[in-house]
């Protein structure tokens, strides 16, 4: 799910940034402390890999690693309480620790199960590495470390189960806002958003043509047969579309009323007429209703990769198709 993975990729930069500029708080105090001094370089590596996998994660390439990192960081957040706890301090309860434990469920999203394995080991590794270090508080840590363990784990389930939940809600929310709901293919509104956006931004694939194809006769199909029927040949004409978005570099829009909208992509003049004979013949052998049924296709083509006005490339597409019904119907004419 994109949300998940964007999310995922904020908080790691979050908690890295954060995470560094928080080490570099006690670095300033080892001057006037001198528990400090003697984990001075702890502090200065924590900050350095910090600051160094934030800089690594920026980089766009490493947006397929986001999971690695985020386990990665909370890995060497681990090491530095356990440092704390069994090395430094081995005459003290664990502290940090307790605050590790407790965060780490809540701070990204990813497979539960992956999650509560990943809280687990380190709280068996430490427990484990707390009976050869400090053997009189191991049974203290172990308490209280899987009390915050399980806090972490119970409600950071939770909170991913929330979230996920919501994300979902928020999709589902998108599809309708940007679906037809008669025909299943993206709405007229998707279509210019799509087209804005395309107009907008240069370092993205855009659309090699647009296509119009206009249903022939249907106002007379739906003066003589009714609503019913007429709707009945639109989410049928949505199913024909589907399969071209499916198994070819095409996207079909609803338009309006009887009206449809493609746009292809990586395709030159050649292959582009031939996809649109293969729309118009599909259309022609499918025998809607037992109805032959025929569309009129026009087709304007992008030879620029530059900035394109795409609404008159789409009027220049309703021309072409305004062209095909007066030379007959059931035809592609190509405006250039």
């Amino acid at each position: 799910m994109v949300e998940v993975k964007e999310y995922n990729r904020k908080m790691l930069s979050i908690l890295l940034f954060i995470g560094g500029l928080i080490m570099i708080v006690p670095i300033i105090a080892t001057p006037f402390s001198v528990t400090k001094k003697s984990i001075l370089t702890a502090y200065i590596f924590t900050v350095i890999f910090y600051f160094s996998l934030f800089f690594i994660f920026q980089l766009p390439i490493m947006g397929k690693y986001v999971l690695f990192g985020l386990y990665g960081c909370f890995s060497i957040f681990f090491l530095f309480a356990l440092y704390l706890s069994l090395i430094h301090t081995p005459h003290m309860r664990a502290t940090i620790l307790l605050g590790v434990f407790c965060i780490t469920s809540f701070s990204f999203i990813d497979l539960p199960l992956r999650m509560n394995l990943f809280v687990i080991f380190w709280l068996i590794l430490h427990t484990v590495l707390s009976l050869f270090f400090k053997p009189i508080y191991a049974i203290d840590d172990l308490v209280n470390c899987l009390i915050f363990a399980i806090i972490g784990i119970l409600f950071g389930n939770i909170l991913v189960g929330i979230r996920l939940e919501s994300y979902e809600a928020q999709r589902l929310l998108t599809i309708e806002k940007e679906t037809d709901f008669l025909t299943g293919l993206y709405n007229r509104r998707k279509l210019f958003e799509t087209l804005n956006y395309y107009q907008s931004t240069d370092d993205v694939e855009k659309p090699c043509a647009i296509l119009m194809v206009d249903i022939d006769n249907f106002r007379e199909l739906n003066n003589r047969y009714g609503h019913i029927v007429a709707d009945k040949y639109l989410s049928r004409f949505g199913q024909i579309f589907k399969t071209f978005n499916t198994n070819y570099n095409v996207e079909f829009y609803r338009y309006g009323g009887e009206e449809f909208v493609a746009l292809a992509y990586e395709k030159n003049e050649e292959k582009l007429l031939s996809f649109a004979e293969k729309v118009r013949t599909s259309v022609l052998n499918s025998d809607i209703e037992d109805e032959e049924v025929t569309v009129s296709i026009g087709v304007t083509y992008c030879r620029e990769k530059e900035i394109v006005d795409y609404e008159a490339l789409l009027q220049r597409a309703d021309k072409a198709t305004f062209a095909a019904k007066r030379l007959g119907k059931n035809r592609v004419c190509i405006e250039k």
